[in-house]
């Protein structure tokens, strides 16, 4: 796969993100039910936990994808010089979402005991992105250059 193709990809990921986590973020401000094919997703967004510092959840994933949906769109501009950087940036960023969806799945499963498939969903695509990431930074080639781009 490109280099061109991975960062695409991995912006399209973190915006489908970006949906997710926004609906959840909108509805959980609305203390909305949340559509669902089961009662787990409204019984996570009143859980305690789903809100850090008084703030949901949510809003943190909604930054999360928007700032990851922001390096995508703004690496194909940058010097050939800082694209490793960037690579680095990308690395971080996803290790960071994978490891805090890894820890609010662990929550759902062992403290709320109730599955938001909405939640589920963000999980997938951040553990993709860190996939993803994870595939650019290990294969220099994939690393994208304004003159490949």
């Amino acid at each position: 796969m490109s280099s061109v193709k991975v960062n695409r990809v991995m912006f399209a990921l973190a915006v489908a993100g970006l949906i997710v986590a926004g609906l959840l973020w909108y509805w959980h401000v609305l203390n909305a039910n949340i559509p669902c094919t089961n009662a787990g997703c409204d019984q996570v967004a009143q859980h305690p936990t789903s809100r850090l510092f008084g703030i949901p959840v949510a809003a943190y994933g909604t930054l999360f994808y928007l700032s990851f949906a922001f390096l995508c769109a703004l690496r194909p501009s940058v010097p050939a010089e800082h694209q490793r950087l960037f690579a680095h940036l990308l690395l971080l960023w996803g290790t960071v979402g994978f490891l805090v969806s890894l820890y609010l799945t662990y929550l759902e499963l062992f403290v709320i005991h109730a599955i938001c498939q909405w939640c589920m969903a963000s999980a997938i695509i951040a553990t993709a992105l860190f996939v993803l990431s994870l595939l650019a930074w290990r294969q220099p080639h994939l690393i994208t250059t304004p003159s490949e781009a």
